[in-house]
C-alpha cells in the first residue's frame, strides 16, 4: 500500500429507497447536509419521482452550492402508464427498450427531453437550482438494450454498434442542455463498466467518452461515471478492460479526466444473493434462540386470549369483518411459532417484520383503544416488541459471525485497526482508491447518517490496483476454505 496521503473522495447522499412517505428521510437528508455532505444522487425512476420531490422540497429551503446528480433511462410507474398512453395514440418517443410489460428503457432524444424536464421541475420547484450549485445528468443503465439485444440472437458486433450510435443521439441531446447552462455536465450510469470486455453487456467507459467527442466533434461535458463497487465486487479497481487490456476502468477514468461515483458500496450481490457488508451493533445482553422460542409461545396464548377478550367486549364475535380485523391484528407471535428460525437472513426478516409484523402491531393498538383491558394489551405489545427485537440481534448476530473472517482481513489488508466495523473499512477503502471522486451511500434513517459520517475521521490514505489485487486473493482464499 502507497501510504501518500491524498484527498479522499467524498461521501454523497444515496436516495434510492428515499421518498415522500417516511418523515425520517427527510430529516435524514437536512442532517447529512447540515453535517457537511454536498452531493446527493437521484434517479427519476426512484420511488416513481417521489425521491426528487423529497430532494427538491428540502433544497428549496436551502441556498448553499452542492453537486446534485439524477440518472434517467428507466421507464416505469406513472411514466409507464404515460407512454403506453402515447404508444395506443401512435405517439410514443422511438427507439424504447421493452424489457417487460413493467419496465420499458429508453434513452432518445425525444424521451430525454420529457424525462429531464420532469426531474428538474420536481427537483427545482422554484424553477432553478441556488447559485453554485450542479446538475449532473447520467443515462441509467444503458446496457439494457445489450441484455434486450442478446435475448433477441442479435450478434456482438451489431449490438455494440447500435449502442454508441444511441448514446452518441443521446449525448448530442445533453450537450445542448450543458452549452444552454440548464446542466453543469452528463455521463452514463453503468452496472457492466467493470466488466471483462468479452462480456456482452459489457459498457466501455473509454468508448462513451469517444462517442460524447463524436457526436459534438469536439470538447464535450461529459464528465461522470457512475458504477457500482465494493470489498467483494472490486472489479473497477481490478479488471483490465481499457485501452486494450492495459488498464482498469478506474485507472482509464483518471487518464480521461472522468469523475467516478461508486454506488451500492454497502451491498455485494453475488450469485444474485446480497450480501450487505455491515457489522451490526449488539445490545449488552445476550440472547438465547430458546428463550426467545419460549417467549413467542407463551405470547400466542396471550394474544389469543385477548382477541377473544377484545371481541367479546365489542360484541363483535358475531361480525364476520370484526373477527378478521382482530384476528389479523393479534397474529403476531402466532404466525412466528414456526417461523422464527426460518427466514433467509437479516435482510428477509426486516423486510417481513416492516411489511407484516410492526403494522399488526400497530393495528392491535388502535383495536384495543377503548378495552376494559387496555393495560394488558399495552404490555402484550411491549413484550412482543421485545421479541422482535431479540429476533433482530439474533439475526444480526448470525451476519456478523459470517462475515467476521472477512472482517478481519480486509481491516488487515487496508491497514486499519483492527476493531473496525466492516462498513467503515468498506466505506474507507473506497473513498481512499484512486480514481475515485465520490462514494454513495444509503442515508434514509439519522443513525445511518451518523455512522457513516465516522469514516471521515479515519486517516487518509492511498490504495491503487495493486491493494485491491491483494483483496481479491484474500477474498479467492476465503471463498475456498471449508465452511
Amino acid at each position: 500500500m502507497t501510504q501518500t496521503p491524498h484527498h479522499a473522495a467524498d461521501l454523497g447522499f444515496g436516495s434510492y429507497r428515499v421518498g415522500m412517505s417516511d418523515p425520517e428521510h427527510e430529516k435524514a437528508l437536512k442532517m447529512a447536509l447540515e453535517k457537511g455532505i454536498v452531493c446527493i444522487d437521484t434517479s427519476s425512476n426512484y420511488g416513481d419521482g417521489k425521491s426528487e420531490e423529497l430532494i427538491g422540497r428540502v433544497l428549496s429551503t436551502r441556498s448553499a452550492p452542492l453537486r446534485l446528480v439524477t440518472k434517467v433511462g428507466y421507464v416505469q410507474g406513472q411514466l409507464l402508464e404515460q407512454l403506453k398512453a402515447m404508444e395506443a395514440m401512435s405517439d410514443e418517443p422511438p427507439d424504447i427498450v421493452k424489457l417487460g410489460d413493467s419496465l420499458w428503457h429508453c434513452i432518445h432524444p425525444e424521451f430525454l427531453e420529457l424525462v429531464v424536464e420532469a426531474s428538474m421541475q420536481r427537483l427545482f420547484p422554484a424553477g432553478r437550482p441556488s447559485v453554485g450549485s450542479q446538475l449532473v445528468v447520467l443515462l441509467h443503465n444503458p446496457e439494457y438494450f445489450l441484455q434486450h439485444a442478446q435475448q433477441q440472437g442479435t450478434d456482438l458486433a451489431t449490438a455494440r454498434h447500435f449502442l454508441y450510435h444511441r448514446l452518441r443521439m443521446a449525448f448530442g441531446w445533453l450537450e445542448s442542455e450543458a452549452r444552454r447552462g440548464r446542466i453543469s455536465s452528463y455521463g452514463v450510469s453503468s452496472n457492466t463498466f467493470a466488466s471483462p470486455p468479452e462480456a456482452y453487456d459489457f459498457v466501455s467507459l473509454e468508448e462513451c467518452v469517444r462517442a460524447a467527442h463524436d457526436a459534438i466533434d469536439g470538447r464535450h461535458h461529459f464528465g461522470v461515471a457512475q458504477m457500482p463497487m465494493n470489498l467483494i465486487e472490486h472489479f473497477p479497481a481490478t479488471v483490465l478492460n481499457q485501452d486494450g487490456g492495459r488498464c482498469t476502468t478506474l485507472e482509464r477514468a483518471q487518464e480521461l479526466g472522468i469523475k467516478v461515483m461508486i454506488n451500492r458500496p454497502l451491498n455485494a450481490i453475488v450469485d444474485r444473493d446480497l450480501i450487505r457488508l455491515v457489522s451490526h451493533p449488539m445490545p449488552p445482553h445476550i440472547v438465547h434462540p430458546s428463550d426467545v422460542e419460549r417467549r413467542i409461545h407463551e405470547l400466542e396464548v396471550v394474544e389469543h386470549d385477548l382477541a377473544n377478550a377484545l371481541l367479546a367486549e365489542s360484541g363483535g364475535g358475531n361480525d364476520e369483518r370484526q373477527r378478521e380485523l382482530v384476528g389479523e391484528a393479534y397474529r403476531v407471535a402466532g404466525s412466528l411459532c414456526q417461523a422464527w428460525s426460518s427466514f433467509q437472513g437479516l435482510i428477509h426478516w426486516r423486510d417481513v417484520r416492516r411489511q407484516y409484523l410492526d403494522p399488526r402491531l400497530e393495528a392491535a393498538g388502535m383495536l384495543s383503544e377503548r378495552s376494559e383491558r387496555m393495560t394488558d394489551h399495552l404490555a402484550y405489545i411491549s413484550d412482543v416488541v421485545r421479541v422482535l427485537d431479540d429476533l433482530d440481534v439474533l439475526y444480526a448476530r448470525d451476519e456478523n459471525a459470517s462475515l467476521e473472517e472477512l472482517r478481519q482481513s480486509m481491516t488487515s489488508i487496508f491497514a486499519l485497526d483492527p476493531e473496525t466495523p466492516l462498513q467503515h473499512v468498506a466505506l474507507h477503502a473506497l473513498r481512499c482508491t484512486a480514481g475515485v471522486s465520490t462514494v454513495l451511500v444509503g442515508m434514509r434513517r439519522l443513525e445511518y447518517v451518523d455512522d457513516v459520517l465516522h469514516v471521515l475521521d479515519l486517516p487518509e490514505a492511498l490504495y491503487d490496483r495493486a491493494t485491491w489485487n491483494r483483496a481479491a486473493d484474500e477474498l479467492r482464499r476465503l471463498s475456498e476454505e471449508p465452511s
